[in-house]
């Protein structure tokens, strides 16, 4: 589990747990899809969700990205940006990833872009949590794939990379 810096303005945000937590279910149907098909654990998947909705729920990361990694290709993945200024009232589905084009042996990883500067608690828990590790979001021109929201809350899935 790896992050990237990125600095933010204080604002009102549209972020509440309960709609973190009805946004995460597609998410969440997003990351199992990686799992079933063994890109990852279920018990990583599992880990993933828990500390993606803690941290959104928190308001601690302004995006996140999961990357693929299949043998002898260039990396892409999915970049998810943070809505939380109440205009997204995007409401997709789950799931499109065409996740059976990549052969066996793919790998998924995550980033997460954190806010700062961040509470001593807050990072204590990233910490404790064990996201510590500097990452790198992958290049190239991110392409709009779905958007989840719940009442103005909400990410925005793009596809990154060749695909």
């Amino acid at each position: 589990m790896t992050y990237t810096r990125t600095q933010s303005a204080s604002m009102s945000s549209t972020a509440t747990e309960a709609r973190v937590r009805e946004v995460m279910k597609h998410v969440f149907a997003d990351i199992t899809g990686l799992a079933t098909l063994g890109f990852t654990s279920h018990e990583r998947a599992a880990k993933w969700r828990d500390d993606l909705t803690w941290m959104l729920s928190n308001e601690v990361i302004s995006s996140f990205e999961l990357q693929l990694e299949a043998p002898g290709e260039p990396a892409c993945g999915f970049h998810y940006d943070v809505s939380d200024d109440g205009s997204l009232q995007d409401a997709g589905r789950s799931g499109g990833m065409q996740l059976y084009a990549f052969p066996a042996g793919t790998r998924a990883s995550i980033v997460v872009s954190f806010k700062h500067p961040l509470e001593d608690e807050i990072e204590a828990e990233i910490r404790a949590r064990s996201w510590t590790s500097p990452g790198a979001y992958l290049k190239g021109e991110k392409t709009r794939d779905r958007a989840y929201s719940c009442d103005g809350y909400g990410v925005i899935r793009n596809r990154v990379g060749d695909w």
